[in-house]
């Protein structure tokens, strides 16, 4: 755990999208992907998206991404 505590943490660098502290996918598509976390559903959209890693509560998704949203629980 980072100074951040349990906290999640969201990254998006040109067409990948970094997220910290992710507990499970809850939709896989390759228009839109679902993560869930302790504090929020994270939803990413697009085209051609991927889950390219996923280790250690840290997931990295490449793809057109489109749109973020983000639905506190």
């Amino acid at each position: 755990e980072d100074s951040l505590g349990a906290a999640y943490r969201l990254q998006v660098i040109g067409d990948t999208a970094i997220l910290c502290g992710c507990r499970k996918l809850l939709k896989y598509k390759s228009e839109e992907i679902t993560a869930l976390t302790k504090e929020a559903a994270i939803t990413f959209t697009g085209e051609h998206l991927k889950c390219v890693y996923f280790f250690e509560e840290t997931i990295e998704i490449c793809g057109e991404i489109s749109g973020i949203g983000i639905e506190k629980r």
